[in-house]
């Protein structure tokens, strides 16, 4: 290394060590709230920038020696990293090299370097993390060999509006994708967008996990039911072939909420404080409540009709429910959040009684949207509004803004979709739901600091439709070299 630099690079590390040991003992009681919250952030970018630091001086090293003795270093005290992820990070350093433009070769010594620059410029820019570079690398090693190499002719629309024909290397494609992705979404999402990209590029490569099923495990299936500790067991025994289907559809509903903190930040990552048991059970509970809905285009799951659930709630003077008269059948007194959240969508009949008992009415035609008030709202939002969530639109209840309890209407205006653990969420406390000024919806989360308190994050617009839409689009480019630029 020249002498200057090496002075320099030295000078550096001895600088940000200092300050890392300046905060490493700052006493108690130095930096309130904000302070801690601000510098907390700020440290979680700055590490992705380090973490961007780290892949650079891997990629010199690869100058000077082998793969395996650089995955060696890596695995060694010091550093002491498994070999699986050391692996990853020097398969990251070669992807990222933003000095080398990728020719599509794949494989050898130098093969896929420079192939996701773009996503390792955002990395050195503190705006994603290793973690989904590394999410970013496989699926791209996962991408069919020839989709990968070569060019394709894509239609670009021009300022003017004219359409041309220009061509593009795949390799840009599929770096600009995951660009975009890893700069703007939390790691699970990404990782959802991915195997979508997947799945479409490949329809059979989840089949050919599955082989060789046991010929008789269908004759075993039962499930079972039993009541204990005032709750319901349930016990089943899958084949195979239904435990792929079941076992992936739960797995799926049940990711973990994405973190309140906004994307870029560094404290990205999931802040779910449900068990991962707890999880698979709300995703359950919301494959069966949402896949009672009347599917949003004639692509979407065919789903059945679910059985009708009574609650009993008594107005008061004004003509409002009143609070804590709720039952429902076969439970017996529910709260009130239960029952707004219950009544907000589902085939759930609300017997209105007055003051003395006497039946006033019967909420259900007038509450539930309409076939094409669902497929409207299903067009228009394309699936859950809160922000970070995948969940499609198939897969969403209807939300009243306003709330039907509070005299809020049964319109287009007023619903919007939201999926089952965001719904609950919203319900708790922890989410909000509007309409902006232009008409269309919008959420924010409500984010935890370090100080336990609760606080509104910024309204947004769910982007993981429009993201998704481009993910298609992209392996429709991929496979017919003909899509949007």
């Amino acid at each position: 290394m020249n002498p200057a630099v090496q002075d320099r690079a030295a000078d550096a590390l001895t600088r940000l060590a200092a300050t890392l040991d300046d905060i490493l003992t700052l006493p108690t009681g130095t930096l309130d709230r904000d302070d801690t919250d601000h510098l907390t952030r700020t440290l979680y970018t700055l590490g992705n920038r380090l973490d961007a630091a780290k892949l650079h001086l891997l990629r010199r090293a690869l100058e000077h020696a082998p793969e395996s003795s650089v995955v060696d270093l890596l695995a060694t005290s010091p550093v002491n990293l498994s070999r699986t992820l050391a692996r990853k990070d020097v398969a990251a350093a070669r992807h990222t090299d933003p000095s080398t433009s990728w020719d599509g070769s794949i494989g050898g010594l130098d093969g896929d370097r420079g192939s996701l620059a773009r996503t390792g410029e955002a990395l050195a820019s503190g705006d994603t993390t290793l973690a989904h570079v590394h999410s970013a690398v496989t699926a791209l090693q996962s991408v069919p060999t020839p989709l990968r190499r070569g060019t394709v002719d894509i239609e670009v629309q021009m300022d003017t509006g004219e359409m041309v024909w220009t061509t593009q290397r795949r390799a840009d494609l599929i770096d600009g994708h995951f660009a975009v992705v890893t700069g703007t979404q939390p790691l699970s999402t990404a990782n959802q967008l991915s195997e979508e990209l997947l799945t479409r590029l490949d329809p059979d490569r989840v089949d050919r996990h599955v082989r060789d099923l046991e010929p008789d495990s269908a004759s075993r299936r039962t499930l079972t039911f039993t009541r204990r500790h005032g709750m319901l067991r349930m016990t089943v025994d899958l084949d195979e072939a239904a435990a792929v289907v079941v076992r992936s559809a739960v797995e799926a509903a049940a990711k973990p909420l994405p973190s309140a903190v906004e994307k870029g930040t560094g404290l990205g990552g999931e802040h779910d404080t449900r068990s991962v048991g707890q999880r698979r059970h709300d995703g359950l509970v919301d494959l069966v409540t949402t896949g009672t809905h009347h599917p949003a285009s004639s692509t979407d799951p065919v789903v059945a009709h679910q059985a009708t659930v009574v609650l009993r709630a008594t107005l008061d003077d004004t003509g409002q429910l009143q609070p804590g008269t709720a039952t429902a059948d076969t439970h017996g007194p529910i709260t009130d959040a239960t029952v707004r959240a219950a009544s907000c969508d589902g085939d759930i009949t609300v017997a209105v009684m007055d003051r003395l008992g006497r039946p006033r009415s019967l909420h259900t035609l007038d509450r539930h949207a309409s076939d094409n008030q669902r497929l409207i709202v299903a067009e228009r939002d394309r699936g859950c509004i809160a922000p970070g969530c995948g969940a499609p639109a198939w897969a969403c209840h209807l939300h009243h803004v306003v709330h039907w309890a509070d005299g809020g209407p049964t319109s287009i205006d007023n619903l919007v979709l939201l999926c089952g653990r965001d719904h609950r969420a919203l319900h708790a406390g922890r989410l909000e739901a509007r309409f902006g000024e232009d008409g269309l919806p919008e959420a924010r989360r409500m984010q935890r600091d370090l100080g336990k308190l609760m606080t509104p994050g910024p309204w947004t617009r769910n982007d993981h439709p429009a993201l998704l839409r481009r993910t298609r689009e992209l392996a429709r480019a991929l496979e017919q070299g003909d899509a949007p630029g």
